[in-house]
């Protein structure tokens, strides 16, 4: 007897339960609860004149699950490339011991491995040459008159200095951007005399340890080009190993040194890509 009541219970239980399995059935219970509300709708479609049952098809329902929202996954490019920075310019440098002013002009190029730091190598060429003359008069020409004179002698002298550099400038939005640097390397020189009337010629070339260092400011022109004034000081002494006859030494070896420091000043233009 006890056995009975028990199977009857049992049937009253999954009565609602197979109420809801049957395709036919309507005003379940279990119809749409709230508590079971999918984040994934599934929709079926039935063609009734073919009876045919359309495959189920998900519909995304809302773009986050437990207030946890979707970010698509950012991702980078390869190794960035440093951008490079060349700057012509010419002027003047004035050595304060050995020479007078002479023209130069030069470059710097290298790599930007900041936006506002420079690293890479310079390289000048000061130029200074002089010559005495001897005037013999004027002469007539068919429109006019003239002079002529005689070349004595000619000197020249040429500086290169050649640099590793490190310069650090202002903001690239700054209407004037300011800037400076600091330089050192080796310098050479090279002296040449030749004396027409004496036959003589003298040739020379010096080196030595060298530095610089500047300071300017740059008003940019369209992107990162931009035109350039300076002022730098150059220090170095080069030296040249000669041997002599000496009157009481004999034949020894002397070191000859020239002083080539002194202030100068460059205009310029540079440019990146």
């Amino acid at each position: 007897m006890r056995t009975y009541l028990w199977k009857a219970a049992l049937a009253v239980a999954l009565l609602p339960v197979a109420a809801a399995a049957s395709p036919g059935a309507s005003g379940s219970l279990l119809q749409n609860p709230s508590f079971m509300m999918p984040l994934v709708s599934v929709t079926s479609t039935t063609v009734v004149a073919a009876q045919v049952t359309a495959p189920p098809t998900l519909a995304l329902v809302t773009p986050f699950a437990g207030g946890v929202g979707y970010r698509p996954r950012a991702y980078r490019s390869g190794a960035s490339v440093m951008p490079t920075t060349t700057q012509i310019h010419i002027g003047f440098f004035d050595p304060t011991d050995d020479f007078s002013t002479g023209f130069v002009g030069g470059f710097r190029m290298g790599p930007q491995v900041d936006p506002r730091v420079q690293v890479g190598l310079a390289m000048d060429w000061w130029h200074k040459s002089e010559s005495t003359t001897m005037d013999l008069g004027s002469y007539d020409l068919p429109v006019g008159s003239g002079s002529e004179r005689i070349v004595l002698s000619k000197a020249s002298a040429d500086l290169l200095p050649i640099l590793a550099f490190v310069q650090v400038s202002g903001d690239e939005n700054m209407p004037v951007i300011p800037y400076g640097g600091f330089g050192a390397g080796y310098e050479v020189l090279f002296v040449s005399d030749d004396n027409y009337r004496t036959s003589e010629s003298f040739d020379q070339t010096f080196g030595g340890f060298g530095w610089q260092v500047w300071g300017g400011a740059g008003i940019p022109l369209d992107g990162r080009t931009r035109i350039n004034g300076e002022v730098f000081y150059n220090a170095c002494e080069v030296g040249s190993d000669v041997d002599i006859d000496h009157p009481t030494l004999g034949l020894v070896t002397v070191r000859d040194v020239v002083q080539m420091n002194g202030l100068g000043m460059r205009v310029g233009i540079s440019w990146g890509f």
